[in-house]
């Protein structure tokens, strides 16, 4: 549960920063006459959002035992000659 809450908090603070910087950027394109700030509000805010939408959908997905078993098997399943790996 504490978990979840982590990741749903950090991915709130993700998608928010991604908003303030895209506003701070717009803000900047706005009143400059550089307009390669909206560029850079519409990557760094797009960045920030996506790492959000991430760990958001991390938080809320039914947690997969036998998934993370495979995982842990996976890296002890290595192969029986160790000559077939050598240059």
């Amino acid at each position: 549960m504490i978990r979840k809450i982590t990741l749903l908090l950090l991915s709130l603070g993700f998608v928010l920063g991604g908003v303030v910087f895209a506003l701070n950027e717009l803000n900047l394109a706005t009143g400059s006459s550089n307009q390669d700030h909206i560029y850079i509000a519409l990557f760094g805010g797009g960045l920030l959002g996506f790492v959000g939408v991430v760990l958001f959908f991390a938080g809320i997905r039914k947690p997969d035992d036998e998934a993370d078993r495979y995982y842990a098997v996976g890296g002890s399943t290595l192969a029986e000659d160790p000559e077939d790996y050598r240059d």
